[in-house]
C-alpha cells in the first residue's frame, strides 16, 4: 500500500511540473569563408536554424569577420568569427535606406531572453516583439539602441552592449528595423515560453494531476479501514 502512495504521489509532482523547455542559443559560429560559394561567408539566415524551432525573414544575413577570411569589417562579441548583420545585400556595395528583419519563434520566448548588439552612430534602430509569428498580434515595443562607432582601425564594429528582454507575457517573433549595414547581433539567448515559472500547466497535465490526487485519495482511505 505504501509503495502504490510512493509512485501515486510521484506521479502528481510529475505532472504538476512545468516542462523545461530549456534555452535556445545562436552565436553564428557555424557561419565561415566556405559556406557560400563566393567565399565571402556572408549568407542570408532565413530558415538556417529551422532546426532549433527559429526562422528568419527578410534582411538578416550571417557574416564572416575579416579576421576569420570573411569580407566583413567587425570585431566579434564573443572572440569568434561570425555574427548577424541587419543588411540588405552586405555581398554588394551599396548601402539603402532603413531594412527590417523577423525572427519568428513560434514555440515562444519570455523575459530573460538577451542579445549583444553593435550599433553605429545614425542606426536609427528600433525593436518590437509581437505575440503571434511574422510580427502580427499584440505588439511590445522595446525601443531604440544606444550607439557607438568603432575606433579600431579597420573595423566597423566593436563596441558590444547587451540588450536583456524584461516584458510581461510571451512572444513569438521579434522585428528589427535599421538604416542599412549599421547593426550587428550576436549571441542571441532566446528562453522558451515552456521553461518560465508561473505558467500553467497542459490540459493533460491538469488531467494527470487530478486523477493522481483522486488515486491517492482512494489509496489513503484503503489503508486507514
Amino acid at each position: 500500500m505504501r509503495a502504490k502512495s510512493k509512485l501515486l504521489a510521484l506521479a502528481l509532482t510529475a505532472a504538476l511540473q512545468p516542462a523545461l523547455a530549456g534555452v535556445v542559443s545562436l552565436n553564428f559560429e557555424d557561419i565561415n569563408a566556405n559556406v557560400s560559394p563566393d567565399g565571402t561567408g556572408m549568407v542570408q539566415l532565413l530558415d538556417r536554424y529551422q532546426g532549433l524551432g527559429v526562422q528568419f525573414l527578410g534582411d538578416a544575413w550571417g557574416v564572416t569577420s575579416l579576421r576569420c577570411d570573411g569580407l566583413s569589417g567587425f570585431v566579434p562579441h564573443d572572440n569568434g568569427c561570425a555574427a548577424l548583420q541587419l543588411a540588405g545585400d552586405p555581398r554588394d556595395n551599396t548601402v539603402e535606406a532603413g531594412k527590417t528583419f523577423t525572427l519568428n519563434f513560434a514555440s515562444g520566448f519570455v523575459a530573460g531572453s538577451s542579445f549583444f548588439f553593435s550599433a553605429l552612430g545614425g542606426s536609427n534602430v528600433s525593436i518590437t516583439l509581437y505575440d503571434e509569428v511574422d510580427g502580427k498580434g499584440r505588439s511590445i515595443p522595446l525601443g531604440g539602441l544606444p550607439t557607438a562607432d568603432c575606433t579600431i582601425p579597420g573595423a566597423r564594429f566593436c563596441v558590444w552592449n547587451q540588450l536583456n528582454f524584461d516584458f510581461g507575457g510571451i512572444a513569438r517573433s521579434m522585428v528589427v528595423t535599421g538604416n542599412d549595414e549599421t547593426l550587428m547581433l550576436d549571441d542571441i539567448r532566446l528562453v522558451q515560453a515552456a521553461s518560465a515559472p508561473g505558467n500553467l500547466p497542459e490540459p493533460g497535465s491538469i488531467a494527470l494531476a487530478v486523477g493522481a490526487l483522486g488515486a491517492l485519495g482512494w489509496v489513503r482511505r484503503r489503508a486507514a479501514r
